[in-house]
């Protein structure tokens, strides 16, 4: 494919499917499609698919609904059955260094060889106090099998998958920072941030520094815990909580875009509050994981993405139980223009759940 031409990326999650069809550099893109679209329960789960022949249907008709030009496109994954480790190695050329990789896979990585796909990537290359050179290398090994129900429900909505990568890797794409002229070449100039995408059933973390993924981990906990939270407490229907949840939301400084009561809206935000306190601790526990590892950069800021980023306050609630400033990020940085059928107004409001996508479709300009 042309590194100018049509790129589309899907996002599926847990109760939802994201899609995006861009065209143009980094620099200026230009967006000619977008959807979002509910997906039924039991298709996907903690980021692996479960039901490959319905997958398939509904993203065949996500496909023509969204008005998706050509057959081909990148899908984006997470879920524990990826491992993802950074490890220094000499510099030696690419041939050596797939040899490299592959015989310390073996000691490093839970995954037997024959059973997974394996990648890499070299980070940043520096000197050791003895002169000799040294690269960072990230590597990711996946499940082979894992990944081919991703591909097979592809096929079945009659689809080419060209690319898949880490759902993290693509946040990084769409999301992190541009990197300072100043801090250009110099690992430590930089603050880190944390990218936060808050999927319905996952969420994903990725600490960036100077454009570099420093650190991922996929935490199997997403919004869709709030939701069950309040059917529970108050027998509510799924779609009822959810917009409870959208209009509602934790406590913080936004009044609810609801017409409830006093003593209902302090009984909802109360469930919210509890809901997310495991949340905050997990995204806690991360960040804490991070800092002992002694890196050049502490994390400075969050930035939020994905569906569970649209529930009411959550910078708010979050910023004040992690001590950091919390945001939401901005995945359109990279749009110039906005040729799809979707309003300007409605795009950059739905903006969070296409942050993913986005990064996916940006995935030739590497």
């Amino acid at each position: 494919m042309a590194k100018n031409g049509t790129r589309v990326g899907i996002d599926l999650e847990q109760s939802s499917i994201a899609g995006v069809q861009v065209k143009g550099a980094r620099q200026g893109l230009t967006l000619s499609a977008v959807a979002v679209r509910a997906l039924p329960a039991g298709l996907v789960f903690e980021g692996e698919v479960v039901d490959v022949d319905a997958l398939g249907a509904e993203l065949k008709s996500f496909w023509k609904e969204g008005g998706f030009t050509g057959k081909r496109c990148s899908l984006g994954v997470a879920n524990q059955k990826i491992v993802v480790r950074t490890m220094d190695f000499p510099m030696i050329d690419a041939k050596e260094m797939r040899s490299a990789i592959e015989f310390q896979a073996q000691e490093s990585i839970p995954i037997p060889l024959q059973d997974a796909i394996l990648d890499y990537q070299v980070l940043s290359t520096s000197t050791t106090e003895d002169g000799s050179a040294k690269q960072k290398v990230l590597i990711v090994a996946a499940q082979r099998d894992m990944i081919a129900q991703f591909v097979e429900a592809a096929r079945k909505a009659g689809l080419t998958v060209e690319g898949i990568d880490l759902q993290a890797f693509a946040l990084m794409r769409s999301m992190a920072p541009p990197v300072a002229f100043v801090d250009q070449g110099a690992p430590g100039g930089a603050e880190a941030t944390a990218l936060v995408n808050i999927g319905s059933g996952i969420t994903n973390l990725v600490v960036a520094v100077n454009d570099v993924p420093e650190f991922t981990r996929v935490i199997n906990v997403g919004c869709e815990s709030l939701v069950e939270a309040l059917m529970a407490h108050r027998g509510m229907q799924h779609g009822d909580a959810d917009i409870l949840r959208l209009n509602v939301g934790l406590s913080g400084s936004d009044a609810p875009v609801a017409d409830l009561e006093a003593g209902t809206v302090a009984e909802i935000h109360e469930v919210f509050d509890t809901s997310c306190e495991g949340f905050a601790d997990e995204i806690r526990r991360s960040i804490d994981y991070y800092h002992s590892q002694e890196p050049a950069s502490r994390i400075a800021t969050l930035l939020l993405s994905g569906e569970g980023a649209l529930t009411r306050n959550v910078c708010e609630y979050l910023g004040q139980a992690l001590h950091l400033d919390v945001r939401l990020g901005n995945p359109l940085q990279h749009v110039l223009e906005n040729k799809s059928k979707l309003a300007q107004p409605d795009l950059e409001a739905m903006s969070p759940r296409l942050a993913v996508a986005l990064g996916l479709a940006l995935e030739d300009e590497e």
